[in-house]
């Protein structure tokens, strides 16, 4: 069985991809919930910089001699795949608990790319650990949103 290898670049594609569809699916949680609307929207534009930050980083500081020679061998993109989507008539605190369990994966999957990326430059690791301290302070957030409520 061959080991999955991942470079630099097809992490902050995914990186793209997680913070894109968590922005679109807070943005559907304020049309939802227009109750706590303003603190979707203030995580959906938390996305959004996580994602610039991120990228930012990444185009200063990876050459393509450092692109070719790094990988993220071992990485299992498939572990933070995420359901980020809300059946109809899915109740407030249970679509808080999915947005929850959205920004403990997002977090895990930042982590998990800092601690790989280390010896790769510390630009890099420190970009994707404070994404991952980010996606923390949104799942507490949530989390003090639902206990509010129940």
């Amino acid at each position: 069985m061959s080991e999955t290898v991942l470079t630099a670049s097809s992490i902050i594609s995914f990186t793209q991809q997680l913070e894109n569809r968590s922005a679109a699916f807070y943005r559907k949680l304020a049309d939802r919930f227009p109750q706590d609307g303003d603190v979707f929207l203030s995580l959906a534009e938390s996305c959004e910089k996580i994602k610039q930050s991120v990228v930012r980083t990444y185009r200063e500081t990876i050459s393509d001699a450092l692109e070719a020679g790094f990988s993220f061998s071992g990485l299992d993109l498939a572990q933070y795949e995420m359901e980020d989507t809300l059946e109809e008539g899915v109740d407030y605190p249970e679509a808080l608990r999915t947005a929850i369990e959205v920004e403990g994966t997002a977090a895990d999957f930042y982590q998990d790319v800092a601690d790989r990326s280390r010896s790769l430059l510390a630009t890099i690791s420190m970009a994707f650990k404070g994404a991952a301290k980010q996606r923390r302070r949104h799942q507490h957030e949530l989390q003090s949103l639902l206990e509010s409520r129940e």
